[in-house]
């Protein structure tokens, strides 16, 4: 091996990292801009000026290219030259060449061979110094490099190789050493290409019947085994194909045509030797030179990964350039700071903090105003502020009446309760919802807020005497608040099961029941088909002074739970019909069922889940007594039974008559519970018979089978 090929074998890896970086730059260029009505485009490919597919388009003839429309996409060309991409910066173009090939079928005849010229003479082309290089591929191949139109180039270079396997011993990524391949750069000035073969044959023809030669741009070609045996369809030029073997040529404006460089803020570079020139945009500019305002500032300070100006200085872009003023809080040549490190970094972060919380607090406070403006919106304040006779309180006049929300009254599922007392000194209790509105998201707002208007207005306009009045509303909260008239006694299940076990005979008794029941009755007989209480429960009873009941919760469920039906039952499980655990829907029948529950609170005195560790069901249990002795009277609260030291025998059939009742409400069958209009009936007869029982002391008959036939 000789001292060149060592050189080339030590230096081919370097040039080939070099050479693929070039094809990236002119690829990676900014398309450059075309005269007013010209197309830049044909394909993928930009068209630049001074180049143009017409001639009025272009610099000159030299620098028309054609467009072949017969291709998708389409591709342009130089005379029959196809184009493969322009670079006006560096005044480069790249285009397709091909492949020469010579064949044997023995070491002396040649079967097969075709060499390409390529002649750019008179034009301004050139063959590319320092991008290009000729290669000649074969076992035995003496491949001729002719160049210049004035015959003064002449070069070539041999391959050897006695077998495949002195070649593959060079290696695939070892490139060109002469074994199988050999390269050679190719010189300036070059304006012909003619590649041509030596005269003597191929005595290695057997295993590698072809020879190959072409000029093609660096780094483009990578050697392998499979170049030098193939024949036919398989060998290497046909495989290739004819746009395969890119060729980098350069351009220039001739120097007697001057004036091409047009744009403002462009300069002329003579080349080759002064025969010819470029033209550049100047420094700070980028862009097109040889169009009108083509060459466009470069804003040095947005470049990536570029940073022109040292620390402690601000980039300033300026026309062409730009500059590096020191930044607030410093001063002088080096743009040292004013303050000292520990007062600037102390008045830094005060000043820091202060804005920051000043703008937390705007946007807090501007956060607040547009939700209480939306939910206002969303839950009907539009409709509701003009209904007559509606009290609609803002939230901050909540606030003020209660005080900031500092009197907790009651806590129930769906909401918390304060004290509150309004401007005219009214005592009122303030409903708030405690639970997350998860339905809004998948509901249309416009029904929802329908809904509440409707829902609102039904209670205001509806009153009766054993129903807790809603006083007004706050709308401007994801679910609105409710505002109720005060009741000051407590609820119907404190009274029975808490506190100091006050005495309640029996006529107290019945009033309860048959206020709330009147209560319920109203509600069904009035408003849609479908409106019920939906939480019907001793806790829901309230009393005043006077032990008049006031049902509470009616429609607010509703309303706090956005829910008619799902979640307005999940107060309190042990009330709720099991006719809706199966349709998940609750009826007027289902009030019905829970108002049952209720009155035997009011005759047993006892809870609904009873017993050490709450292990008793009160309902299953007086069903049991009734189906078992005919009547539920060992389950009786006892202080009703006793007056003194005498039996209240008077009471009793009243009390069976109360059972009788309670045990039809909690039929399974929901059509033979009674309506809550027959309910109040049932509860005023059997009020006028206790009434009556007041004036006897003898004990009255009692037919054992009252409770027998509804058990």
């Amino acid at each position: 091996m000789t001292q060149l090929q060592v050189l080339r074998l030590l230096l081919s890896p370097i040039l080939l990292l070099l050479s693929l970086q070039m094809p990236a730059l002119v690829s990676s260029e900014t398309p450059q801009p075309s005269p007013p009505g010209c197309p830049s485009m044909c394909g993928n490919v930009t068209i630049p000026y001074p180049f143009g597919l017409s001639e009025a388009c272009s610099w000159n003839e030299s620098f028309t290219l054609v467009c072949n429309h017969s291709f998708s996409p389409p591709r342009p060309y130089l005379g029959d030259i196809e184009v493969i991409d322009i670079a006006v910066e560096t005044g480069e173009m790249r285009v397709y060449t091909a492949v020469s090939r010579r064949c044997f079928n023995s070491s002396k005849v040649v079967s097969d061979s075709h060499s390409w010229t390529f002649d750019l003479t008179g034009s301004p082309y050139l063959v590319k110094p320092g991008r290009n290089e000729f290669t000649g591929i074969g076992c035995y191949n003496l491949a001729l490099l002719h160049g210049k139109e004035d015959n003064s180039y002449f070069s070539g270079c041999l391959t050897t190789c006695t077998s495949l396997d002195e070649a593959a011993s060079a290696g695939n990524s070892n490139g060109c050493t002469g074994l199988g391949c050999c390269q050679i750069p190719t010189p300036s000035d070059l304006d012909l290409i003619d590649v041509d073969w030596s005269k003597f044959g191929n005595r290695e023809w057997k295993y590698s019947p072809c020879n190959y030669a072409f000029v093609a741009e660096k780094g483009w070609y990578n050697f392998s085994l499979n170049d030098l045996n193939g024949t036919g369809q398989m060998a290497y030029d046909v495989r290739v194909g004819n746009r395969s073997a890119p060729l980098v040529l350069d351009w220039a404006i001739n120097v007697s045509q001057g004036g091409a460089c047009v744009s403002p803020n462009s300069t002329r570079v003579n080349v080759r030797d002064g025969q010819g020139y470029l033209c550049n945009c100047s420094k700070g500019y980028e862009g097109n030179p040889y169009v009108k305002d083509g060459c466009k500032n470069i804003n040095e300070c947005q470049l990536p990964n570029f940073n022109p100006c040292t620390s402690g200085r601000n980039c300033k872009d300026t026309e062409g350039s730009y500059m590096c003023p020191c930044k607030f809080g410093r001063r002088g040549e080096h743009c040292s700071p004013i303050f000292p490190a520990p007062a600037a970094a102390v008045l830094a972060t005060t000043a820091a903090s202060l804005f920051l919380a000043l703008l937390l607090w705007f946007v807090h406070k501007d956060r607040k105003r547009r939700m209480r403006t939306a939910f206002f919106d969303k839950n009907g304040g539009k409709i509701l502020k003009g209904a007559a006779g509606i009290n609609i309180f803002t939230e901050k006049q909540l606030k003020k009446f209660t005080n900031h929300y500092d009197t907790l009254i009651g806590k129930g599922a769906f909401g918390l309760v304060f004290m509150g007392i309004t401007d005219d000194k009214q005592r009122v209790a303030v409903k708030c919802s405690i639970k997350e509105d998860k339905e809004l998201h998948g509901r249309d707002n416009l029904q929802q807020g329908e809904d509440i208007v409707n829902e609102i207005t039904f209670q205001f306009r509806n009153r009766h005497p054993n129903l807790v009045r809603l006083v007004g509303c706050c709308l401007e909260t994801n679910i609105p608040v409710l505002v109720f008239e005060y009741i000051s006694n407590g609820n119907l299940y404190n009274l029975l099961h808490f506190g100091t076990h006050k005495e309640l005979p029996l006529p107290t008794r019945l009033k309860i029941a048959t206020g709330s029941a009147e209560a319920l009755a109203y509600i069904h007989s009035h408003g849609d088909d479908d409106r019920v209480h939906g939480d019907v429960k001793s806790a829901n009873i309230l009393l005043d002074e006077n032990l008049m009941p006031k049902v509470s919760d009616f429609g607010s469920s509703k309303l706090l739970s956005v829910d008619r039906y799902a979640r307005a039952v999940a107060a309190d499980m042990i009330y709720v019909d099991p006719v809706y655990m199966k349709t998940e829907r609750f009826v007027k029948k289902s009030d019905v069922y829970s108002f049952g529950m209720v009155l035997l609170e009011l005759i047993t005195r006892k809870t609904v889940k009873y017993g050490q560790n709450r292990i008793h069901s009160l309902p299953m249990d007086f069903v049991r007594s009734c189906k078992e002795k005919g009547n539920g009277r060992e389950m009786y609260d006892i202080a009703i039974l006793s007056h003194g030291d005498t039996q209240c025998h008077h009471c009793i059939e009243c009390l069976d008559k109360i059972g009788a009742l309670a045990v039809r409400c909690l039929k399974e069958d929901v059509d033979e519970r009674p309506t809550m209009a027959d309910v109040v009936d049932e509860l005023r007869q059997a009020a006028q018979g206790a009434e009556k029982c007041k004036h006897h002391v003898n004990s009255v008959a009692y037919d054992r089978s009252c409770c027998l036939e509804v058990c």
